[in-house]
Protein backbone atom coordinates (compact mmCIF):
# COMPACT_ATOMS: atom_id res chain seq x y z
CA UNK A 1 0.00 0.00 0.00
CA UNK A 2 1.47 3.21 -1.24
CA UNK A 3 1.36 6.47 1.06
CA UNK A 4 -1.99 7.93 -0.61
CA UNK A 5 -3.60 5.04 0.02
CA UNK A 6 -1.98 4.41 3.40
CA UNK A 7 -3.30 8.17 4.54
CA UNK A 8 -6.92 7.94 2.50
CA UNK A 9 -7.45 4.87 5.06
CA UNK A 10 -6.09 6.40 8.04
CA UNK A 11 -8.88 8.92 7.69
CA UNK A 12 -11.67 7.08 5.98
CA UNK A 13 -11.22 5.00 9.90
CA UNK A 14 -10.71 8.17 11.62
CA UNK A 15 -13.95 9.43 9.86
CA UNK A 16 -16.47 6.03 10.25
CA UNK A 17 -15.38 6.79 14.62
CA UNK A 18 -16.69 10.22 14.77
CA UNK A 19 -20.78 8.84 13.70
CA UNK A 20 -22.93 12.08 13.32
CA UNK A 21 -21.13 14.28 15.97
CA UNK A 22 -21.96 17.63 15.86
CA UNK A 23 -18.56 19.77 15.13
CA UNK A 24 -17.01 21.47 17.56
CA UNK A 25 -16.15 25.29 17.12
CA UNK A 26 -13.45 26.90 18.43
CA UNK A 27 -13.85 30.31 17.11
CA UNK A 28 -10.82 30.92 16.07
CA UNK A 29 -11.88 32.41 12.95
CA UNK A 30 -13.11 35.76 15.18
CA UNK A 31 -10.40 37.53 14.39
CA UNK A 32 -10.46 37.15 10.53
CA UNK A 33 -13.77 38.27 10.36
CA UNK A 34 -13.07 41.56 8.37
CA UNK A 35 -11.57 39.40 6.07
CA UNK A 36 -14.41 37.21 5.92
CA UNK A 37 -16.74 39.89 5.09
CA UNK A 38 -14.92 41.45 2.29
CA UNK A 39 -15.57 38.28 0.47
CA UNK A 40 -19.03 38.97 0.14
CA UNK A 41 -21.18 36.57 -2.17
CA UNK A 42 -18.16 34.77 -3.38
CA UNK A 43 -17.80 31.92 -1.72
CA UNK A 44 -15.20 31.04 0.96
CA UNK A 45 -13.37 27.89 -0.42
CA UNK A 46 -12.86 25.48 3.01
CA UNK A 47 -9.74 23.49 1.85
CA UNK A 48 -9.48 19.94 3.71
CA UNK A 49 -12.34 20.68 5.72
CA UNK A 50 -11.97 17.31 7.49
CA UNK A 51 -14.56 17.29 10.26
CA UNK A 52 -16.12 20.23 9.10
CA UNK A 53 -15.98 22.63 12.06
CA UNK A 54 -15.04 25.65 9.66
CA UNK A 55 -17.35 24.82 7.06
CA UNK A 56 -20.21 24.85 10.24
CA UNK A 57 -18.64 28.35 11.71
CA UNK A 58 -19.33 30.20 7.97
CA UNK A 59 -22.44 28.10 7.19
CA UNK A 60 -23.49 29.79 10.67
CA UNK A 61 -22.98 32.83 10.09
CA UNK A 62 -23.96 33.39 6.30
CA UNK A 63 -21.49 32.79 4.59
CA UNK A 64 -21.17 31.01 0.83
CA UNK A 65 -18.86 28.10 1.25
CA UNK A 66 -17.34 25.52 -0.77
CA UNK A 67 -16.19 22.75 1.39
CA UNK A 68 -13.42 20.55 -0.09
CA UNK A 69 -11.27 17.12 1.04
CA UNK A 70 -9.98 14.02 -0.44
CA UNK A 71 -12.07 11.90 2.00
CA UNK A 72 -15.35 11.66 0.92
CA UNK A 73 -16.24 10.25 4.40
CA UNK A 74 -15.64 13.89 5.13
CA UNK A 75 -17.63 14.92 2.49
CA UNK A 76 -20.68 12.63 2.89
CA UNK A 77 -19.91 13.49 6.91
CA UNK A 78 -21.19 17.09 6.09
CA UNK A 79 -25.16 16.49 5.31
CA UNK A 80 -25.16 15.61 8.97
CA UNK A 81 -25.20 18.99 10.20
CA UNK A 82 -25.21 21.02 6.80
CA UNK A 83 -28.42 21.49 4.31
CA UNK A 84 -27.60 20.98 0.91
CA UNK A 85 -23.63 21.59 1.31
CA UNK A 86 -21.39 22.48 -1.59
CA UNK A 87 -18.67 19.91 -1.57
CA UNK A 88 -15.59 18.78 -4.05
CA UNK A 89 -13.49 15.88 -3.60
CA UNK A 90 -10.27 15.99 -4.53
CA UNK A 91 -6.29 15.50 -3.73
CA UNK A 92 -4.81 18.98 -3.66
CA UNK A 93 -1.51 17.52 -4.85
CA UNK A 94 -3.44 17.05 -8.62
CA UNK A 95 -4.07 20.57 -8.46
CA UNK A 96 -7.20 22.48 -6.94
CA UNK A 97 -10.19 22.26 -9.55
CA UNK A 98 -10.72 26.43 -9.58
CA UNK A 99 -10.68 28.85 -12.00
CA UNK A 100 -7.85 31.72 -11.90
CA UNK A 101 -8.67 34.84 -9.49
CA UNK A 102 -12.11 32.80 -7.99
CA UNK A 103 -12.12 33.57 -4.73
CA UNK A 104 -11.32 36.13 -2.27
CA UNK A 105 -10.66 33.87 0.75
CA UNK A 106 -9.27 30.35 1.36
CA UNK A 107 -9.24 28.51 4.58
CA UNK A 108 -6.97 26.11 5.15
CA UNK A 109 -6.95 25.03 8.84
CA UNK A 110 -4.72 22.24 9.98
CA UNK A 111 -4.36 20.84 6.23
CA UNK A 112 -1.27 21.92 4.28
CA UNK A 113 1.04 20.14 6.95
CA UNK A 114 1.12 16.41 5.13
CA UNK A 115 2.94 17.34 2.09
CA UNK A 116 6.44 17.21 0.79
CA UNK A 117 8.15 20.21 0.32
CA UNK A 118 7.68 20.55 -3.29
CA UNK A 119 4.08 19.20 -2.54
CA UNK A 120 3.80 22.31 0.02
CA UNK A 121 5.18 24.83 -2.50
CA UNK A 122 3.02 23.42 -5.36
CA UNK A 123 -0.44 23.73 -3.11
CA UNK A 124 0.58 26.90 -2.10
CA UNK A 125 1.55 28.20 -5.46
CA UNK A 126 -2.33 27.03 -6.53
CA UNK A 127 -4.27 28.82 -3.56
CA UNK A 128 -2.33 31.88 -5.05
CA UNK A 129 -3.60 31.31 -8.74
CA UNK A 130 -7.25 30.56 -7.46
CA UNK A 131 -7.27 33.78 -5.22
CA UNK A 132 -7.95 37.37 -6.56
CA UNK A 133 -5.23 40.20 -6.26
CA UNK A 134 -5.55 41.06 -2.22
CA UNK A 135 -7.27 37.65 -1.55
CA UNK A 136 -6.42 35.39 1.59
CA UNK A 137 -5.20 32.63 3.01
CA UNK A 138 -5.96 31.34 6.23
CA UNK A 139 -4.57 28.77 8.20
CA UNK A 140 -3.37 26.94 10.66
CA UNK A 141 -0.46 24.55 10.58
CA UNK A 142 1.39 22.62 13.25
CA UNK A 143 4.45 23.99 14.99
CA UNK A 144 7.55 22.10 15.52
CA UNK A 145 6.75 22.96 19.56
CA UNK A 146 3.47 19.97 19.08
CA UNK A 147 5.34 17.27 20.45
CA UNK A 148 1.81 16.06 21.64
CA UNK A 149 1.28 15.21 18.17
CA UNK A 150 3.97 13.75 16.63
CA UNK A 151 6.73 17.08 16.28
CA UNK A 152 10.48 15.26 16.18
CA UNK A 153 8.95 11.55 16.37
CA UNK A 154 8.80 8.86 13.58
CA UNK A 155 11.20 8.53 10.89
CA UNK A 156 12.66 11.39 9.14
CA UNK A 157 11.90 12.05 5.48
CA UNK A 158 12.93 15.94 4.99
CA UNK A 159 13.66 18.64 7.76
CA UNK A 160 10.37 18.70 9.59
CA UNK A 161 8.91 16.19 7.87
CA UNK A 162 8.18 12.78 9.43
CA UNK A 163 6.19 9.13 9.00
CA UNK A 164 4.39 8.80 12.24
CA UNK A 165 3.36 5.07 11.86
CA UNK A 166 2.21 5.61 8.60
CA UNK A 167 0.88 8.99 8.69
CA UNK A 168 3.20 11.88 7.44
CA UNK A 169 3.05 15.08 9.30
CA UNK A 170 5.00 18.48 8.14
CA UNK A 171 5.83 20.65 11.99
CA UNK A 172 6.86 24.56 11.11
CA UNK A 173 9.14 27.01 12.34
CA UNK A 174 9.13 30.86 11.65
CA UNK A 175 11.76 30.38 8.92
CA UNK A 176 9.72 28.21 6.59
CA UNK A 177 6.48 29.98 7.20
CA UNK A 178 8.68 32.82 5.82
CA UNK A 179 9.97 30.28 2.89
CA UNK A 180 7.03 28.93 2.11
CA UNK A 181 4.81 32.45 1.59
CA UNK A 182 7.57 34.33 0.05
CA UNK A 183 6.34 36.66 -2.43
CA UNK A 184 2.63 37.31 -0.34
CA UNK A 185 2.28 39.37 2.43
CA UNK A 186 2.37 37.79 5.62
CA UNK A 187 -0.20 39.47 8.04
CA UNK A 188 -0.17 37.31 10.95
CA UNK A 189 2.22 34.63 11.82
CA UNK A 190 1.45 33.60 15.65
CA UNK A 191 2.09 30.26 17.43
CA UNK A 192 -0.74 29.42 19.72
CA UNK A 193 -2.02 26.35 21.75
CA UNK A 194 -5.86 25.59 20.02
CA UNK A 195 -8.12 23.34 22.56
CA UNK A 196 -10.57 21.49 20.31
CA UNK A 197 -8.61 18.32 21.12
CA UNK A 198 -8.42 16.18 24.21
CA UNK A 199 -5.01 17.46 24.80
CA UNK A 200 -3.65 20.86 23.77
CA UNK A 201 -1.83 21.55 20.10
CA UNK A 202 0.40 24.19 19.30
CA UNK A 203 0.07 25.60 16.16
CA UNK A 204 0.76 28.46 13.51
CA UNK A 205 -1.89 30.62 13.05
CA UNK A 206 -1.31 32.33 9.15
CA UNK A 207 -2.63 35.03 7.41
CA UNK A 208 -1.48 35.99 4.25
CA UNK A 209 -2.41 37.99 1.25
CA UNK A 210 -2.15 37.25 -2.49
CA UNK A 211 0.13 39.95 -4.27
CA UNK A 212 -0.11 39.67 -8.19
Amino acid sequence: MDKPDIQRQIWKEVYAGCGEDRPEIDGWLDRFSDVLEASGDTPIIDLGCGFGNDTLYLCERGYAVISCDYAQEALDRLTHFIPCPEARCFDMREGLPFPDDSTRVVIADLSLHYFSEADTHRIIADIGRILMNGGYLIARVNSVRDIGYGAGQGRVIEPNYYDIEGNWKRFFDREQIDRFFAGWDIVRAEECVMGRYAKPKQVWEIAVRNRK
